[in-house]
């Protein structure tokens, strides 16, 4: 299921990994994996929370892990 109301809210350094605004909140990004094969990319973000949301299309929707 993906997740439309979900913005990445891009680091201001390279310390970070960003942020993403779900369900009213901002919450830290503390891990990315990036993966690539047969030519689908899929970025797979943690949150501090535990929580994994995964991304196939440079970030523009989300589906929960």
């Amino acid at each position: 299921m993906k997740t439309k109301n979900i913005t990445f809210i891009p680091p201001i350094d390279s310390k970070q990994h960003g942020w993403l605004f779900v369900g009213g909140k901002i919450n830290v990004i503390t891990d990315i994996h990036n993966f690539d094969d047969f030519g689908v990319d899929q970025d797979t973000l943690t949150l501090e929370d535990g929580r994994e949301f995964v991304t196939q299309d440079n970030g523009n929707t989300f589906e929960e892990n």
